[in-house]
């Protein structure tokens, strides 16, 4: 099995030498008023992947978002198809807009991380997909010198595992599926 490791995505995400990033701060940091916010905004846009993860591992994030576009699904990304948020003022709205976005996704990626043991959102998106659809994978993401204990509740759900420029759904040892037959609603066997 080839858990994530980060320096793989980060040299993949170099690589690519993507603005998407820079693009996305620029406009997030602009003065957008709300109310051109709320006009372009859509509760009924459809993504195939909610990626959950903590925003200090933004370019890992970027680059597996860039990855499963290339295969063709759609990847809702907060800080992209939400500028307008203020990710430093926790209110009703928020998570009004999540809970409206994560109901118009099929499926969650919980990208585990250092960074994500301290996020207060990564576990309640967890907790609302697996309520909704119970189309949720855990993406650890670790230094090539680690290996991956994962936290408690983490455990319950299955893993993406990226080998090559596969994405696979690993139950555990010799018990997988591909990340498409998973999406279809296929479990690792």
């Amino acid at each position: 099995m080839a858990i994530i490791r980060k320096s793989e995505i980060l040299r993949r995400y170099n690589a690519a030498q993507t603005t998407l990033l820079e693009e996305a701060n620029e406009r997030r940091w602009a003065a957008v008023s709300l109310q051109k916010a709320f006009e372009s905004f859509s509760l009924s846009e459809h993504y195939d992947i909610f990626l959950s993860h903590a925003y200090s591992d933004a370019r890992i994030c970027m680059q597996i978002r860039s990855m499963l576009i290339e295969k063709g699904y759609s990847v809702y990304v907060d800080w992209i198809e939400d500028e307008h948020l203020d990710r430093g003022k926790v209110s009703e709205h928020t998570a009004t807009v999540l809970r409206n976005r994560m109901n118009n996704c099929s499926s969650l990626i919980y990208l585990t991380s250092d960074s994500a043991e301290k996020s207060v959102w990564m576990s309640w998106e967890l907790g609302y997909m697996d309520a909704r659809t119970g189309r949720v994978s855990v993406a650890p993401i670790i230094e090539d010198d680690e290996e991956f204990d994962g936290r408690e509740y983490l455990g319950l759900y299955p893993y993406l595992d990226l080998t090559g420029d596969s994405f696979y759904i690993h139950r555990g040892v010799g018990s997988w599926v591909t990340f498409g037959d998973w999406m279809q609603g296929e479990k690792p066997k």
